[in-house]
C-alpha cells in the first residue's frame, strides 16, 4: 500500500511556526493574512492585533508612504525588483522603537488577486557590530591616513591592498594608480628577487626573522630616485590566507645628517690631533717662557715680579711719591778682606751670606731693591703694604733676625776659609719716597730715591759693629713692640736739624724670655745658649765646651799652657 507523505501546506506552516524569522503575508490591500510567532517577537504585535489590518503599523511613518506605492507598482504589473531580493529596511515595534530589519519579499496570485510574502530577519545585532566595524575601520583610516610614515598592506602574492596619505608622500604614487599592483613598484630592479623570495618563504610559513624587526632598505621613489627607508614588517593570517603590513620611514634626512655627523667627527678627530700637536708645541713654548721666567726671576725683586706678570703692572716709565720703611746694611771691613781672602773665597763666602740675607727679607715681605757688592738695600711698603706701621715692624723684625743669624754665619764663613770674623751695620729709616721705573727707554730699574733713603744709607754708616740703627720715624712707630735705647743725634747732609737715632736692643716679647737664653757678642767672642733647645747630650757637650773656652779664657791657665809649650 502506498503510503503518502506529509501535507505540503502542513510542512510549511509547520515551519512558519517555528522559524526564527518572521513570516508575514498580506492582501494586495496591504492588510495582513498572516502572521507567525517570531513576527510577535520581533515586532511586539499579537496575531490577532494583526489579521485584518494593515501593515503599516510596522513600518516607521516616514517609510508608509514609499511602501504603499510599491505595492501599488507591483500590483499593476510594474516595477518587481524587489520581488526575492533580500533589501535592508527598518522596522517599528509595539513600543514605537526601530530597529534594522532585512527582508525577502515573494508574491503569488489566487484568483486574480495578488498576496504578498515577507520573510524578516531583525539585523539589530549584525547592523551594530557592522557599524563598529565601519567606526573602527574610520578610525584605522583616520590614524593611517594621518601617519607620518608609510603604511602598506598587501596579500600573500604581494599585490597592495591598502597604501596611506604618507605612502604617496615617500614614494609618489596616489593610492589609486598602485591598489591591486604589486609591492615590487617600489623596489629597485636589483631587490625585487630577494623581496619575492622573502615573500613566499613567508607566505609557505618559512623563515620570519624579518617580522617585528626594523630593517633599513632602500626604496624606490616614482621618479625613479633611490629612497633609504626603514621597513618594519608585520603578518597575519585570516581564514587560511595570509596578508602582510609594512610602516615604511623616509630616513633620507637621517641618512643626511649621520653623514655629516660621521663628517665632523672626521674633522674634529682631524682637529683634535692638531690641537694636540698644537698643545704640545704650546707646552714645550710654556716650559721655555717658564725657565727664562725663572731666569728672570733671579733680576727682580719677588714682588716686582710677581706684579709684572700678574699684569698689575705695566713696564713704563713712572714713579710715584710713597711712605716706605728703608733699609741698608753694610759687611764691616770688607774692603780690606778683599785684599787678604782669594776671590773665589771671597765669592762663594758673600754669595752664601746674601742668600741667607735675602730669605730673611723675603720672608718678611721686604723688596730687595739691590745688591751694592757687599751693601743690601730693602725696603718695605711697595708694591705691596700692610700699613705703615705694620711695614717699618716688619723691616725691624727682619734686622733683628739678619742679626742672630750673622752667629751661624760666622761658622759658615770659618768652614769656608774666611777666618776674619763676620760684622754688619745696619741702618732703618721711614719717610717718604718717590717710588717707581727709572731709566730710559731701553732699560729700567725698579728703586725707590730721596731723603728718605739717603737717611737710611747715612744711619747705616754711623752704626756701629753688629748694631741697628733706626731714626726717630721708625722709632715712633715700633716703640710698643720693640725694645730701643736713645743713642745720639746726627747730622745728614741735606736735613737741617739733627736726626736723633736709636739702637735696637730686641723684641719685647724677647726680652721677656731672656731668662732662658744667653746672647752675647764681642770682637773674637761669640755665645749663645738657647736652653730650650737643648737636649740632656747636647747640655753635657755644651758644658765641656765652655769648660774648655774657661780654661783657655782663665790668666793662671793661660801661662800654664804657656809653660807645658816645648
Amino acid at each position: 500500500m502506498h503510503k503518502t507523505g506529509p501535507d505540503k501546506t502542513d510542512l510549511l506552516q509547520a515551519i512558519a511556526e517555528t522559524t526564527n524569522d518572521a513570516v508575514i503575508a498580506i492582501d494586495e490591500h496591504g492588510n495582513v493574512i498572516a502572521w507567525n510567532p517570531a513576527a510577535e517577537t520581533i515586532f511586539g504585535f499579537s496575531e490577532q492585533d494583526m489579521i485584518g489590518n494593515s501593515l503599516n503599523v510596522i513600518i516607521p511613518e516616514r517609510f508608509r508612504h514609499a511602501h504603499d506605492q510599491g505595492v501599488e507598482r507591483v500590483n499593476s504589473g510594474g516595477d518587481q525588483h524587489v520581488i526575492g531580493s533580500a533589501v535592508r529596511l527598518a522596522g517599528k515595534r509595539k513600543d514605537g522603537s526601530e530597529f534594522p530589519l532585512e527582508l525577502t519579499v515573494s508574491t503569488w496570485q489566487v484568483d486574480g488577486q495578488h498576496f504578498y510574502g515577507g520573510i524578516i530577519r531583525d539585523v539589530s545585532e549584525q547592523a551594530r557590530m557592522e557599524e563598529e566595524l565601519k567606526a573602527s575601520e574610520e578610525r584605522t583610516r583616520s590614524i593611517t591616513d594621518s601617519a607620518y610614515d608609510a603604511v602598506i598592506t598587501a596579500d600573500s602574492t604581494g599585490l597592495i591592498l591598502s597604501w596611506n596619505a604618507a605612502a604617496s608622500r615617500i614614494f609618489g604614487h596616489e593610492i589609486e594608480d598602485v591598489t591591486g599592483q604589486p609591492l615590487t613598484i617600489i623596489i629597485p630592479d636589483k631587490f625585487k628577487k630577494a623581496h619575492e623570495g622573502g615573500i613566499s618563504r613567508v607566505a609557505g610559513g618559512g623563515e620570519q626573522h624579518v617580522i617585528g624587526n626594523a630593517v633599513e632598505l632602500t626604496g624606490l621613489h616614482q621618479s625613479g630616485e633611490l629612497i633609504p627607508i626603514e621597513l618594519s614588517l608585520s603578518t597575519w593570517v585570516i581564514n587560511g590566507e595570509r596578508f602582510f603590513g609594512g610602516i615604511i620611514r623616509d630616513i633620507t634626512e637621517r641618512k643626511e645628517n649621520e653623514a655629516r655627523l660621521k663628517a665632523q667627527k672626521k674633522q674634529l678627530k682631524s682637529k683634535a690631533r692638531s690641537l694636540q700637536k698644537l698643545n704640545e708645541e704650546v707646552k714645550v713654548k710654556n716650559e721655555q717662557l717658564q725657565a727664562l721666567s725663572n731666569k728672570l726671576a733671579k733680576y727682580l725683586s719677588r714682588q716686582v715680579y710677581k706684579n709684572f706678570f700678574e699684569g698689575k703692572s705695566d713696564v713704563r716709565i713712572e714713579s710715584y711719591r710713597k711712605k716706605l720703611t728703608i733699609f741698608f746694611s753694610d759687611i764691616q771691613g770688607f774692603t780690606e778682606l778683599t785684599d787678604r781672602v782669594e776671590s773665589e773665597v771671597l765669592t762663594g763666602a758673600l754669595n752664601k751670606y746674601l742668600n741667607e740675607m735675602s730669605k730673611i727679607a723675603l720672608d718678611h715681605g721686604g723688596t730687595i731693591d739691590k745688591y751694592i757688592g757687599d751693601a743690601i738695600m730693602i725696603f718695605f711698603g711697595d708694591p705691596e703694604t700692610l700699613g705703615e706701621m705694620e711695614d717699618a715692624l716688619a723691616c725691624v723684625k727682619m734686622a733683628i733676625d739678619m742679626k742672630k743669624k750673622l752667629v751661624e754665619m760666622r761658622r759658615v764663613w770659618d768652614v769656608l776659609g774666611v777666618t776674619t770674623p763676620l760684622s754688619v751695620r745696619m741702618g732703618i729709616n721711614t719717610g717718604y719716597c718717590t717710588v717707581g721705573n727709572f731709566g730710559s727707554e731701553e732699560r729700567l730699574d725698579y728703586t725707590i730715591v730721596g731723603g728718605a733713603v739717603n737717611l737710611a744709607s747715612r744711619l747705616e754708616s754711623a752704626a756701629d759693629t753688629n748694631e741697628i740703627l733706626i731714626s726717630q720715624d721708625t722709632f715712633s712707630l715700633i716703640k710698643e713692640e720693640v725694645a730701643c735705647e736713645p743713642k745720639n743725634e746726627i747730622s745728614v747732609k741735606g736735613i737741617a736739624y739733627p736726626v736723633m737715632t736709636y739702637r735696637v736692643i730686641d723684641l719685647l716679647e724677647a726680652l721677656e724670655q731672656e731668662r732662658e737664653h744667653i746672647n752675647a757678642q764681642l770682637k773674637g767672642f761669640n755665645l749663645s745658649i738657647d736652653f730650650d733647645e737643648l737636649n740632656y747630650a747636647d747640655k753635657l757637650y755644651a758644658l765641656e765646651m765652655l769648660q774648655k773656652a774657661m780654661s783657655r779664657l782663665n790668666p793662671a791657665g793661660s801661662q800654664s799652657s804657656e809653660k807645658e809649650k816645648p
